[in-house]
């Protein structure tokens, strides 16, 4: 993967350089549905990420975020979320990335997150372990949840009956970790529990290109992933808890089964 990784490197900084560093004050911001929004800048770095990849791999194909969807198969494909974290952007808060994974027989096998304003770029290769900046990542396996932060994502816009019990989520977790988040970008949220900057992390999206990359992050970092069964609580699918240890993990689900089922 010596060569995937140098490329996306490249490419990803060359987008970051050329079209992200703009002056945000001349951004085009479109509605995306209610509560939420696009960007010109998101169709243009998704379009020039995809030519610069199909252009060095022309076999591959590509996933993004704002086009190109289609039902994902055994082939090489990219899977791009352009800019993870559009809101925070257009405010100018920092905690926004770039996140892109290379599936293969529907596994990621290599996985990149850049976060511009951070000066941060991690990635993760099938079987060789997560870096940061290209320093390998080492998490504390003694770390508990007491003194450790917990994030969730934003309330799901793609399952949206999670988000009662993600607030019941938070409510039995308050007080059994130091602080409870939310920052608004999965990039930065995966990003952060793989460095073990934060403890654990809980979310419900059913979106390819929000989970496949920083969950091969984080799991190539060493962190235990547990999941939540939807139907007992009222949700469709699956919600994913990243947890920098194991025995972490063992304490977030012992906090959740406080939750009362739905009869």
């Amino acid at each position: 993967m010596n060569r995937e990784v140098n490329i996306v490197k490249k490419i990803v900084q060359d987008a970051i350089d050329t079209i992200l560093s703009s002056d945000i004050n001349s951004l085009h911001v479109l509605d995306k549905g209610r509560q939420d929004i696009v960007t010109g800048r998101d169709f243009e770095m998704e379009r020039y990420i995809k030519k610069e990849l199909l252009n060095h791999f022309p076999e591959d194909r590509f996933m993004g975020e704002e086009e190109n969807h289609f039902e994902l198969d055994e082939n090489r494909t990219w899977v791009c979320d352009p800019i993870d974290g559009t809101v925070n952007y257009t405010m100018g808060i920092p905690y926004y990335g770039v996140q892109i994974a290379l599936m293969e027989a529907y596994e990621p096998v290599f996985c990149l997150i850049a976060l511009p304003e951070l000066g941060q770029v991690y990635h993760a290769i099938k079987g060789e372990g997560a870096f940061v900046n290209d320093e390998r990542i080492t998490l504390d396996p003694s770390k508990l949840l007491r003194s450790s932060i917990v994030t969730f994502g934003d309330f799901s816009k793609s399952n949206p009956g999670s988000r009662n019990f993600q607030l019941k989520a938070i409510e039995a977790l308050m007080e059994k970790a130091m602080r409870i988040r939310i920052q608004g970008a999965s990039s930065v949220d995966f990003a952060f529990v793989a460095s073990g900057k934060n403890g654990c992390h809980i979310l419900f999206s059913k979106n390819l290109w929000e989970l496949a990359p920083g969950r091969m992050l984080a799991e190539s970092a060493g962190c235990a992933t547990g999941t939540i069964p939807g139907e007992p609580y009222g949700f469709e699918g699956e919600g994913l808890i990243i947890s920098g240890n194991s025995a972490m993990l063992g304490e977030v689900y012992l906090a959740l089964e406080t939750i009362p089922k739905k009869r």
